[in-house]
């Protein structure tokens, strides 16, 4: 099962949009939903959460191909769905924090079952705090298909903020996934029944 989180924290890498090549995405999306689908695979029958997600990832899959080129480096191509792809984007990026919720929430419950209170805590805070920023640039976007120029031109500079504030707490995020993974890693759980084993031993010679 350890295995199925390194892919999740892969896929999740994949989220993030660095554009190369005039409009190229050189981490595409699509790539992330497949490792992440990989993950599930193993995860399904864990809790109700990853479930849910394993519904989710598929869509998400087929919709992200409209992210991967960058179509304002064309700007002829723009006039006639330009409103069509925002739309498509912002239903990705709901969806996409719906899919995380229900990640981070079936992780929280893995680090349950293996009694890591730390680990639970962990991941729920940087969950809400990722659902938050990521909420409150899911309604910048909105707004920023209003037909208002001067809204938009005064939301840029905020927007900016949010955005780097985003990738930032989006890593921080991801990363309680691979502290996950690194828990339940077989050396990791020799290691810890091997000092259980230590202390019992002790314990019994004291007796």
């Amino acid at each position: 099962m350890y295995s199925a989180f390194f892919n999740i924290f892969l896929g999740l890498l994949f989220q993030l949009n660095f554009y190369a090549f005039k409009g190229i995405d050189i981490l595409p999306d699509i790539i992330g939903y497949y490792f992440i689908y990989k993950g599930l695979k193993n995860l399904t029958t864990e809790n109700q959460f990853f479930a849910m997600a394993n519904k989710l990832v598929l869509p998400l899959l087929m919709l992200s191909i409209v992210k991967i080129y960058n179509f304002q480096y064309h700007q002829d191509l723009l006039l006639s769905i330009s409103l069509g792809l925002d739309i498509i984007k912002i239903i990705i990026f709901a969806l996409n924090m719906y899919l995380i919720y229900n990640l981070c929430q079936g992780a929280m419950k893995v680090a349950e079952s293996i009694n890591d209170d730390y680990l639970e805590r962990t991941i729920g805070q940087r969950l809400y705090l990722f659902l938050g920023i990521a909420g409150f640039l899911l309604v910048l976007s909105i707004f920023s298909l209003l037909p208002f120029a001067g809204v938009v031109t005064a939301m840029q500079f905020i927007f900016t903020i949010i955005y780097f504030a985003y990738i930032l707490v989006f890593l921080i995020m991801a990363a309680g996934i691979y502290n996950l993974y690194k828990e339940l890693s077989p050396s990791r759980v020799k290691t810890v029944k091997a000092k259980a084993g230590g202390k019992s031993s002790k314990s019994k010679r004291k007796r």
